[in-house]
C-alpha cells in the first residue's frame, strides 16, 4: 500500500505533522518495503486551498491511505471522492511509529458527516 503521511520533516524519524494541508512535508511510503519519497509541501504558504491543492497532489501521486493529524473537508471530499482512506494520529508520533499502528489496524478512520 502506498501511504502520504503529513510530515515535520524529510524521513521516517520525522513527526506526524497535526496540520495536512500546511504541513512542510509529506512522505509517500510503500508500507511493505518502507521505501519512500520526501515532497516538500509547496502548498503551505498558499492563502486559501492549501489542503485541496496538496490532497491533488497526493492522488496524483498514486496514494492508497492519508495519514495526518488533521484533514480539513475540502481536501477531505477530495481524497474521499477517489476511495482513499483518511486515517488521523495524535501526540505528534513519528511516521515510522504511525505506520507500524496502520499495519496493526490501530488508527482511526476519519469520517465526516455530510449535513
Amino acid at each position: 500500500m502506498r501511504v502520504g503521511v503529513s510530515a515535520t520533516g524529510e524521513d521516517l524519524n520525522a513527526r506526524v505533522d497535526d496540520r495536512f494541508g500546511r504541513c512542510p512535508w509529506f512522505l509517500v511510503v510503500d508500507t511493505d518495503s518502507l521505501e519512500f519519497d520526501a515532497l516538500q509541501n509547496r502548498h503551505a504558504e498558499e492563502a486559501m486551498g492549501a489542503g485541496m491543492a496538496a490532497a491533488k497532489d497526493l492522488v496524483d501521486k498514486h496514494v492508497d491511505a492519508v495519514i495526518s493529524g488533521q484533514v480539513g473537508p475540502k481536501a477531505y471530499e477530495v481524497l474521499k471522492a477517489l476511495s482513499i482512506d483518511i486515517f488521523l494520529v495524535s501526540g505528534g508520533i513519528s511516521v515510522k511509529d504511525a505506520l507500524e499502528r496502520l499495519k496493526k489496524g490501530e488508527l482511526q478512520r476519519m469520517e465526516m458527516r455530510v449535513f
